[in-house]
């Protein structure tokens, strides 16, 4: 009796340990990540090449080039269907923004006090993008890599630029057009393709809305599929070091309608020096 005792507990504390080990490795891998981020470049001054209403929008943001700036940190409150059709789970979230390269680290953790329940980590870095959820931190619930992903997660950069005013005015990778009185539609050329999305205007001037044709995705069964994208976002005010929209969210078209799977508050938002 004993002896099954103790090999029970040595059964636990092994898998205690294990977990916490791939916990660690999950974090140093989010964490080099962000520092792949953090390092810049900082942007360089295109309000030249910007249609005046683009440029106008980064400015009043707060947007700055050649400060020494490399990266805009942001504090979320953000909600997210880790399904189709579940309802919304919380979860506390950092992200990383890049300003003069296109690249962003988002982590995002649910959980009580020191407890984390789930760890989620999407990610956009020198071309490469990757989406990892770890229950505990440690163990691999979902995982999204290769080229689908990587054109998804540029399209996540671009439609989150109203987050970032320092990359609209900045970053040179991207190009601007365009496409109507109150709509601009910003371009990103990857190694796997294009990602194109298109942003309105109000009447003051600010984005309230973005749409992108045929985003990668993943329909019920997992398998790659491309649905229109599109979101909203609201409440302007000055948040931190910049002003900027402190809602937003976004939503697939899926073949059954239209629904929202990701809506965010900003709490924060800092530049990073490194």
């Amino acid at each position: 009796m004993q002896t099954t005792g103790l090999i029970l507990v040595l059964a636990i504390l092994v898998i205690v340990v294990l977990l916490s080990l791939f916990s660690i490795l999950f974090r140093r891998k989010c964490h080099a990540a962000w520092t792949r981020v953090a390092q810049g470049p900082s942007g360089l001054d295109q309000s030249e090449r910007l249609p005046p209403l683009v440029r106008d929008f980064a400015i009043r943001g707060g947007a700055e080039v050649g400060a020494g700036h490399l990266a805009l940190v942001l504090t979320q409150a953000a909600e997210l269907r880790l399904k189709r059709g579940d309802l919304f789970a919380r979860f506390r979230a950092r992200q990383i923004v890049g300003l003069g390269k296109p690249g962003f680290v988002w982590q995002a953790r649910q959980g009580f006090g020191p407890l984390t329940r789930l760890r989620v980590a999407d990610v956009f870095v020198e071309g490469e993008g990757w989406l990892e959820a770890r229950l505990f931190g440690a163990l691999t619930v979902a995982r999204a890599n290769g080229v689908e992903t990587t054109l998804g997660e540029a399209y996540r950069y671009l439609a989150e630029l109203p987050w970032a005013p320092d990359a609209i005015l900045g970053n040179p990778d991207i190009s601007w057009r365009m496409t109507a009185e109150d709509q601009a539609e910003a371009k990103l050329d990857t190694r796997v393709g294009t990602a194109r999305v298109t942003f309105r205007f109000d009447a003051a001037g600010d984005i309230v809305a973005m749409e992108a044709r045929d985003r990668p995705a993943r329909d019920a069964a997992g398998k790659p599929v491309r649905y229109d994208w599109r979101g909203q976002f609201g409440d302007y005010r000055q948040i931190g070091a910049r002003r900027v929209p402190a809602y937003g969210e976004v939503g697939y078209d899926y073949p059954e309608g239209f629904e929202i799977y990701f809506r965010s508050r900003i709490t924060d938002c800092q530049p990073s020096r490194q």
